[in-house]
């Protein structure tokens, strides 16, 4: 059942087990327990036995593909009556000459107040048994979402006429090798147009999507809740922020960190489409006289025409040609925080646009507060702490443009 931590916040670890794991069974079900007639789920809450959880989710920069998330907990296998270890046949988890926990079986965790808000959603891809004499025994399982298993598959070669970015996408999870499902994603209509594209037998499926989500300049991740999101490019965002952080009456943070230098600048791209010969150059020559010749070249990219990779570079030169003064990560201790917060906290997901204030005793101004967006989110729960450490991109926000109230030729509004 769902454990409550000592500083308010409520888990749950459900496992899929590949078979009915509440069905009543004569002579061994409890009268009055919860198992039922028929069974009702393949789950088993894990929960009272898992020690640690460690949940890591999103990319390193805005320049980086989102990689396959992944969770790894603990579980006392001895308390558990060793029914994690598959050389365990008397276990619960055991059938039809086999340990449930496979490769491939759901696997899900939940957080907040309730317990009711999911953290992580994926599938267990490796399980570890380590024993201790005379008798203790841990499991550890480790579980990537749903673009480790893309990341597993490969398409039968298929020549797709050319279509947006967004239809892309979803022409190759429609793909029957492929088949995800359509209740599991979440597709914005891109602003790129992808070219007609020979994908050999044999492609892996994801570096193809990440390919289309390079041509498009957006997103391609999973969030918290195991649906697969497509995110259009983004130069600027009419969004508001979600949360607020640091300050006098934001969340508090335990520490935060910026960065300033060449390693945020990129001032030369170079975007060379797939089966072209030639590359589209966006170059910052004011930056580059000043910071030097920062390069980004980009080939094989899946656009249809070299003026699509030229408005690809432009976008890319415009939003990292200079230095920016940049909130990059923060560590927040659920341990100090209100109830409202640690739900904030377990319901925060990638893409979220945050406000994030730093107060000094020294110097001017007292204090910076900075719009950033989420890019990466990692959980680290054990008994006695719940660290949540974000990882933050540069986001810069605007407002709606007005006919006869709004500025003309400012950067503060745009049109939507």
């Amino acid at each position: 059942m769902a454990k409550a931590a000592k500083w308010g916040s409520t888990y749950k670890v459900l496992l899929d087990v590949g078979f009915l794991a509440d069905a009543f069974t004569l002579d061994s079900s409890k009268l009055d327990g919860t198992d039922v007639l028929d069974g009702t789920t393949n789950f088993v809450d894990i929960t009272e036995y898992v020690t640690n959880i460690n949940i890591n989710r999103g990319r390193a920069t805005q320049l980086d593909s989102f990689p396959s998330s992944s969770c790894t907990i603990t579980a006392d296998d001895r308390a558990a009556a060793r029914y994690f270890d598959p050389l365990n046949t008397a276990s619960e988890w055991y059938s039809g000459g086999t340990i449930g926990i496979a490769p491939r079986r759901a696997f899900q965790v939940y957080g907040g107040t309730a317990g009711t808000t999911a953290m992580f959603t994926g599938f267990v891809y490796d399980l570890n048994m380590d024993y201790a004499e005379p008798n203790l025994s841990t499991a550890t399982i480790v579980a990537t979402d749903a673009l480790g298993q893309l990341g597993q598959t490969v398409l039968t070669a298929f020549n797709p006429s050319s279509q947006l970015t967004s239809a892309r996408v979803s022409a190759i999870l429609d793909r029957p090798e492929v088949s995800f499902s359509t209740a599991t994603r979440s597709i914005e209509t891109g602003v790129a147009t992808c070219g007609t594209v020979a994908y050999d037998d044999a492609t892996n499926v994801l570096q193809a999507l990440q390919d289309v989500a390079t041509a498009e300049g957006g997103r391609l991740f999973v969030d918290r809740s195991g649906s697969l999101n497509f995110d259009a490019r983004i130069a600027t965002s009419f969004g508001t922020a979600v949360a607020s952080f640091g300050g006098t009456a934001g969340v508090p943070i335990q520490s935060l960190a910026n960065v300033y230098g060449a390693e945020t600048v990129v001032n030369r791209v170079a975007v060379q489409i797939d089966g072209g010969t030639a590359s589209s150059v966006a170059s910052g020559t004011a930056s580059q006289t000043q910071y030097g010749i920062k390069a980004l070249s980009l080939t094989g990219v899946p656009l249809a025409t070299d003026a699509a990779g030229s408005a690809l570079a432009a976008s890319l030169l415009s939003r990292f040609q200079d230095p920016v003064v940049r909130f990059s990560e923060m560590d927040v201790l659920l341990n100090a925080l209100t109830t409202a917060q640690q739900a904030q906290m377990a319901g925060l997901e990638i893409g979220d646009i945050l406000s994030v204030s730093k107060t000094f005793s020294t110097g001017t101004p007292a204090t910076v507060t900075q719009n950033v967006v989420v890019e990466s989110i990692r959980h680290t729960v054990n008994p006695s702490t719940h660290r949540v450490t974000i990882g933050m991109g540069q986001v810069q926000l605007v407002l709606p443009f007005i006919l006869d109230t709004s500025a003309l030729n400012s950067t503060v509004y745009a049109l939507q």
